[in-house]
């Protein structure tokens, strides 16, 4: 009993420990090494080929999970159509919106040959901060690729004691959060549950 209790004690300071390093790692250093585990699983021979996809994606969107503030992401995205939403509604359009973009992210990068892809990370820029508080960091990259040269950008907030993560993601200078905000623009008269519904539709298409 005394040597569980021990065991139990070493495995929370671990866990404590573990977090602590996390929340003070800088939003560059967030953005880094969240790629290089990202392209670790993409380049790893067990998880090559349609036959292992499933045990892929599930692990790529474990990772999304731990990069990306899929709330941020979702109430920007939603825009004023956001206050309309329930705390269920929210929960559940969250809970499939995060499956799209994780889906959308990984899908520009998966498939392809990854040995000559390289990431340059030109500058990060630190912000001021919201008014409620949280951190703001633009961090700018260059992917390489089969001799093309793709800027990546990456948005980022963290909220008091808590860590970096990334809210929006700006390909070419295209934002990802901007772009499905336009496309809900015009569909801000829409109920909740159709919207729900749509983006439902969309993941289940994606599988």
């Amino acid at each position: 009993m005394k040597k569980y209790v021990i065991t139990i004690i070493i495995l929370g300071c671990l866990m404590w420990a573990f977090s602590a390093l996390a929340s003070e790692a800088g939003p560059r250093q967030v953005v880094e090494n969240g790629v290089n585990e990202v392209l670790s699983i993409l380049n790893k021979p067990e998880y090559k080929g349609e036959l292992n996809r499933k045990q892929r994606d599930e692990l790529l969107f474990k990772k999304a999970q731990e990069l990306f503030d899929f709330y941020s992401f979702s109430m920007g995205a939603l825009g004023r159509s956001w206050r309309g939403f329930s705390p269920a509604q929210r929960d559940t359009f969250i809970s499939y919106f995060s499956r799209l973009i994780a889906d959308t992210y990984f899908a520009k990068i998966e498939g392809e040959k990854l040995s000559d892809l390289s990431v340059r990370y030109v500058t990060e820029e630190l912000l001021d901060p919201t008014k409620s508080g949280r951190q703001r960091a633009d961090i700018f990259t260059e992917v390489s690729h089969g001799g093309v040269v793709t800027p990546v950008d990456y948005r980022m907030l963290k909220p008091p004691g808590g860590m970096w993560k990334i809210y929006d993601v700006k390909i070419e200078g295209v934002s990802l959060l901007g772009n499905y905000r336009e496309q809900y623009r015009e569909r801000f008269m829409d109920s909740p549950d159709k919207l729900i519904q749509e983006v439902r539709e969309k993941v289940k298409n994606e599988d």
